[in-house]
Parts: structure tokens; C-alpha cells; sequence
């Protein structure tokens, strides 16, 4: 019985030897592997944004669909986004300082050049969003290099230095972007690039 247990004992060291041998080998396969594939997530990810100026524009996407491209910068305590969506362009403007009526609607005045539009701007706890409707005033923005945002209590001066290459970049974004169909290869992340 003494020889059995033995036998049994170096049968399964040899298997516990064999399978440390197999991983081990494993292990330089294995390695390079999973560094390119999080090579290849973080280049994907970086794919996701490009820089036009002191503008950054970047895709967005909801449940793996493409929903809307960005255009952001920040100045002096002021966050600055526009957004492109299937329903127009949005101006986000988001501050720490603040300290807003969540869902109350603020009266504005934007003004871009000699273009005045009055319109309203949504509020968060911290931020407005305001719906850029007028084609005028859009068109505007892209020459000016400022668009002051008029409230009651203030006038917000955003900066659009470089707002022509990159209120472009943002439309090219979301024109290609919204065309996109079905990838040819349904085991691939679609390509969405600003």
C-alpha cells in the first residue's frame, strides 16, 4: 500500500510538473496578447478625440449607436461645449461657481458679431444648455471671435478664437459619423472618428 501511494504521488507531481511547464509557456503567448489588446482599447479610445485649436471635438455614443459629436475647451472657471446632434447644435456652458435653479429657464441674449438672437437657457445645479436655432447666428459664430451670452445678472464672453476650422471639424463629425452604416464586420466596434 506504501508503494501505491508513492506511485500515485510522483504520477501527479509529474502532472502538476507538466501543467507549471504548459502555463509557463503559456505565459509569453499569453502576455503580448493581452498587452495588444489593451493597446488597441487605448488607441481606439484615443481615436475618439482630435484637437483643432484650443478646441477638442470628440464622438459620442449611447448603447454602441453613434448619438453626437462635441466641440469643448475651458476658460477661466467657464466650461464651454457645443453639441451636434440630429436635432441641431446646443451650447453648453458649465461653471463650478454657480449655483442654479435646476429646470428653470433663464432669459439670454446671444450676440456674435452684429447677429442678436433672444433665446432661453436650461439650467442644471451648475450649468445652461441653450439651444442655437438661428442659422444667422451660427453662421456668425464661425467669423467672430467672441459670442456673449447676455443673461440678467451678467454677460458671459466666450471665447471662439479658432471656432471656423473647428465648428467645421464638428460638422464634418457628425455628417460622416450619421452616415455610417452598418459595419461590414459585426465582431468590430464601429469606427467613429471626429
Amino acid at each position: 500500500m506504501g508503494s501505491t501511494f508513492v506511485m500515485r504521488l510522483v504520477v501527479n507531481s509529474r502532472e502538476l510538473l507538466r501543467a507549471i511547464k504548459e502555463e509557463t509557456m503559456r505565459l509569453p503567448f499569453a502576455l503580448p496578447l493581452a498587452l495588444f489588446s489593451a493597446t488597441s482599447a487605448i488607441a481606439h479610445a484615443q481615436d475618439q478625440t482630435v484637437s483643432v485649436g484650443s478646441w477638442t471635438i470628440a464622438t459620442s455614443s449611447k448603447a454602441d449607436k453613434f448619438d453626437s459629436c462635441t466641440m469643448s475647451r475651458s476658460t477661466n472657471d467657464l466650461d464651454i461645449t457645443f453639441l451636434r446632434t440630429r436635432d441641431g447644435l446646443l451650447l453648453l456652458l458649465d461653471s463650478s461657481k454657480w449655483k442654479l435653479e435646476r429646470g428653470k429657464t433663464y432669459d439670454v441674449t446671444l450676440l456674435a458679431g452684429s447677429r442678436s438672437v433672444q433665446t432661453k437657457a436650461l439650467a442644471e445645479t451648475k450649468s445652461v444648455t441653450i439651444t442655437l436655432a438661428d442659422r444667422a447666428l451660427n453662421e456668425r459664430m464661425r467669423t467672430a471671435n467672441i459670442l456673449e451670452v447676455r443673461g440678467e445678472g451678467a454677460t458671459l464672453r466666450v471665447p471662439l478664437d479658432g471656432s471656423t476650422a473647428a465648428l467645421g471639424r464638428l460638422e464634418t463629425c457628425f455628417e460622416k459619423n450619421s452616415r455610417a452604416g452598418v459595419e461590414s464586420n459585426p465582431f468590430v466596434a464601429a469606427n467613429r472618428k471626429p
